[in-house]
């Protein structure tokens, strides 16, 4: 191509961007807003009336930009859902309007309306929407802004986006806090309490005794007391008669102190809402606020934990896994074997054939090292081991580091019942502790490995196939006629083949 030529069409695509830009996207821009109910900036709403026949609901948003609602109840908002609502008043478009409507505003709901929606900016205000009737056909609402004469056709997702009850727009979480900034958590139930407190990185039960706590039930709990939503607000009467409720003596009593200050937030959890069978819920309130709200049910079972729950199982707890170098297995069936530790890799020491399994044995310490028990049946010093069958335990594991010294061992045993029973258990403890742990089968059967775990099995080579098809045809085939061999005797080649055909199977 010719350079002009280029130049030209350089300049033919330059000038039509140009067009695009300057001409084409303005007017779109411009016939897009022309469809817009209202021409609206969320960001810059500082307030929200809605009015209905029956009530209004009046939102202020403050300098920080946090909504609350200051009629009828003085009480946060929940944000994303006020700023949903002021997506769909943003966006809300109009497919068509009716201009010639005169004294019938009423036959489109509209005289009086639905509801009336007052929208205060930084500066000034926007017309105030007033939602009548759906249309009788098509999913379409009527709308008019303020006192202009016509009527607009909007949609029906619109007017549903606007119906809202109090409730719709409060704040409905009760107790708010990052994980990281809890000190402490106290759990009151039936005058027992169990006091939790940070150590460090870690958690410790100090009350009702000393005891490591378990860090994944304690993220749980937190997650579970941090995503409380109401279902409902009941009253936010100061002067309510708790005990209505169940909440004068709670059920639960649950405290968690939050902060470098230590500042105290109390969830009580009371009686169960019995007036809908097909749906309970429990009652709850903060116990420094007014107000009381409802709970699904499940909330309560998610924190009503006890003891045993919270407390760490881990069965040899402590155990630096990093020095493990030698793990010895002692088997009442005579499958034991010993791991050891070379060059960085894991080899099963005991005589046999067939490749070594590395990571099952990297797995296998994993599974021993982080072992944690279900229930502790048996915490007494001197526990009776026989109750449980580990006065002679299935299985013994001592793991050592790497000048023989042993770290820790574990033992284990299976309960009396049959394999597949529903009730069956496995007992584990470590040794000298005064602990004794109990597990499901399916724990017990990842820490019950015997040698041949830790080898795949060797395969037999061809020649050992061909060796035994010639020796079979030498000795227990002769002068026997086979399909396919002139002299009636060997059949050596199909015998090979057999061989071969075996070994593949294999």
């Amino acid at each position: 191509m010719r350079p002009r030529n280029t130049l030209v069409l350089f300049l033919v695509l330059v000038a039509l961007g140009a067009y695009l830009w300057f001409v084409e996207r303005p007017s779109r821009e411009r016939e897009a807003e022309s469809k817009k109910l209202v021409a609206l900036k969320k960001d810059e709403v500082t307030g929200i009336t809605l009015a209905y026949p029956d009530r209004t609901i009046v939102l202020e948003r403050s300098d920080a930009g946090h909504w609350r609602l200051t009629q009828p109840v003085a009480a946060d908002a929940d944000g994303p859902v006020v700023d949903n609502m002021l997506v769909a008043i943003a966006e809300a478009d109009v497919s068509r309007t009716l201009d010639d409507v005169g004294d019938k505003l009423a036959s489109y709901g509209l005289a009086p309306p639905e509801a009336t929606i007052t929208l205060t900016l930084k500066d000034g205000s926007v017309p105030p929407i007033k939602i009548g009737k759906t249309t009788q056909i098509g999913s379409a609402a009527y709308l008019q802004k303020d006192d202009d004469p016509k009527v607009y056709i909007g949609t029906m997702a619109f007017q549903s986006a606007m119906k809202k009850q109090v409730k719709d727009l409060r704040d409905k979480s009760l107790v708010s806090f990052e994980d990281a900034e809890v000190r402490k958590i106290e759990i009151t139930k039936g005058g027992a309490t169990i006091t939790i407190e940070r150590d460090g990185e870690a958690w410790r039960i100090t009350q009702p005794g000393a005891y490591a706590a378990d860090p994944a039930e304690i993220r749980a709990f937190l997650a579970s007391l941090r995503g409380l939503r109401a279902e409902d607000f009941v009253t936010d009467d100061a002067g309510a008669d708790l005990a209505a409720y169940g909440l004068a003596s709670p059920e639960l009593r649950i405290a968690v102190w939050i902060g470098k200050d230590a500042a105290q937030k109390t969830l009580l959890l009371g009686a169960f809402k019995d007036d809908d069978p097909n749906r309970k819920a429990v009652y709850a309130k903060r116990a420094e606020l007014a107000t009381v709200v409802t709970l699904p049910d499940y909330a309560l079972k998610n924190l009503d934990k006890p003891l045993n729950t919270l407390r760490d199982k881990t069965v040899l707890a402590g155990l630096a896994k990093d020095r493990v170098a030698r793990i010895t297995v002692t088997r009442k069936d005579g499958n034991g074997f010993t791991l050891a530790k070379r060059d960085g890799a894991w080899h099963i020491e005991d005589p046999g054939e067939g490749t070594e399994r590395e990571p099952t044995m990297t797995r296998f310490l994993d599974d021993v090292a982080g072992l944690k028990g279900g229930d502790i049946v048996s915490e007494t010093s001197g526990a009776d081991l026989r109750a449980h069958g580990l006065d002679a335990p299935d299985m013994t594991v001592v793991l050592s580091d790497a000048d023989g010294k042993a770290l820790a061992t574990l033992i284990g045993a299976r309960g009396p019942e049959p394999a597949g029973d529903p009730n069956a258990k496995a007992f584990v403890a470590a040794a000298g502790s005064s602990i004794v742990y109990s597990v499901k089968p399916f724990v017990y059967d990842r820490i019950d490995k015997k040698r041949a775990d830790f080898r795949d099995a060797p395969k037999p080579s061809p020649d050992a196939g061909i060796g035994a098809g010639s020796a079979a045809a030498g000795a227990g085939m002769e002068g026997v006629g086979i399909p396919g061999s002139d002299d009636g005797v060997g059949g050596g080649e199909d015998d090979a083949a057999l061989g071969d055909d075996d070994g593949g199977e294999e």
